[in-house]
């Protein structure tokens, strides 16, 4: 809602993206495996609930952008990828990477970095 307020948009436009999105990067993964990550003070903790606000905060700013083109859902993110085809399949490709080779706390503050870079430009 956030996010269709301040890009002016309908909030199932920005949803479909949203979802477009965090399908793309397989963000969904990155979550679901965040869960199972071991904690073993406050410390870790604190860096794990940054590393996924990052995440997420990343994820909305991105869906901002790629909604402001115009389009929705896949379309808004085959847009926007379009322009920066290169630097997006290369963070994406780690991403999947993370994703899929067992999350550690470090391997999760990679991809929030990451995904900063891109909500970033």
């Amino acid at each position: 809602m956030l996010v269709a307020d301040r890009a002016g948009k309908q909030v199932a436009e920005v949803t479909a993206t949203y979802f477009a999105a965090e399908s793309f990067f397989q963000l969904d993964r990155v979550a679901h495996a965040a869960t199972g990550i071991a904690v073993g003070d406050y410390f870790d903790r604190l860096a794990l609930d940054r590393a996924l606000d990052s995440i997420g905060d990343a994820e909305r700013r991105i869906t901002r952008a790629m909604v402001a083109n115009g389009s929705a859902g896949a379309g808004a993110v085959e847009e926007w990828v379009k322009p920066r085809k290169s630097e997006v399949e290369r963070i994406r490709a780690a991403i999947h990477e993370i994703a899929g080779s067992g999350l550690t706390l470090s391997k999760l503050t990679v991809a929030a970095s990451l995904l900063g870079d891109l909500a970033r430009e």
